[in-house]
């Protein structure tokens, strides 16, 4: 879902276009929240459906399928989610112990990847009338309430 040419999403940073390094941690860490807020509730026993519609509710934002399917193979290539093996259509996990620390760790901090200079790069220059002041202040209110920056 773009917003505004800015769009966390799919790799970039909501404030000023600059790609995220970390975007994908940073989505995962959100989803894996939302998933033990709505679902696991604390505890490593209960099943976890990254994909249910509470998680996006919870997240208030749309993401796109083929995304959230990145962010689950992320949590269990990294230990935090193993998949539950109970024939359901959906991704079906358990939080691990792993897991849920590195929710009580606190999210990761955003890193800014280097830019790039091209031949067609424009000097960054501060927003000028028009509707582009609210659209940044929309982005970064958004970026604020989700990741708390």
């Amino acid at each position: 879902m773009a917003r505004a040419g800015c769009d966390v999403l799919v790799g970039w940073c909501v404030s000023e276009g600059t790609p995220l390094a970390n975007e994908t941690e940073l989505l995962a860490w959100a989803v894996l929240r939302a998933s033990n807020r709505t679902q696991a509730k604390g505890t490593t026993i209960r099943l976890v459906v990254p994909r249910a519609p509470e998680v996006a509710h919870d997240l208030d934002i749309e993401i796109a399928e083929e995304r959230l399917l990145d962010v689950e193979e992320w949590l269990v290539e990294r230990g935090y989610l193993v998949p539950a093996d109970i024939g359901l259509v959906w991704g079906t996990y358990t939080l691990t112990p792993a897991g849920l620390d590195w929710l009580r760790d606190g999210m990761p901090q955003p890193l800014e990847a280097p830019q790039r200079i091209t031949e067609h790069a424009a000097p960054s220059q501060p927003p000028t009338g028009g509707t582009e002041p609210s659209a940044v202040s929309g982005r970064l209110s958004w970026w604020r309430r989700m990741f708390g920056g």
